[in-house]
């Protein structure tokens, strides 16, 4: 099992797996129709923000704590969509903060902070 902190909005999740004394990081990126070309109504964000989050939750079926970062309204969303499509995943939530745009290293010190880890930065 795995800590997993995760900063989302919605264009990027950065995923951040800390197990053993390491730290291992994974980025994402919605795929979702070029505004320009197309024009997005709710139903197409609605699938689009699915499409996203369950490609996110589908990288944290080893976790065993999640803690969700971000700087808008993504990361509420996204643990909503957690509690609606994947409760058992939301319960390993143990919290959801507001955090702007961190570098990685920031967000490894957080992470220590937070779950008491001993793990270092990324290089």
């Amino acid at each position: 099992m795995s800590i997993f902190v995760i900063w989302i909005d919605r264009e990027h999740a950065k995923l951040f797996q800390f197990s053993n004394d390491k730290m291992e990081r994974k980025a994402l990126h919605a795929k979702h129709p070029d505004h320009h070309t197309h024009v997005i109504g709710q139903l197409d964000l609605a699938q689009w923000e699915k499409t996203f989050f369950t490609e996110v939750a589908n990288h944290l079926e080893s976790s065993s704590q999640i803690l969700i970062l971000g700087p808008g309204i993504a990361k509420h969303h996204f643990q909503t969509y957690l509690m609606e499509h994947h409760p058992l995943l939301s319960k390993k939530v143990v919290g959801c903060e507001a955090v702007d745009h961190p570098t990685d290293g920031q967000i490894a010190s957080l992470a220590r902070r937070f779950f008491k880890l001993g793990v270092s930065t990324p290089s």
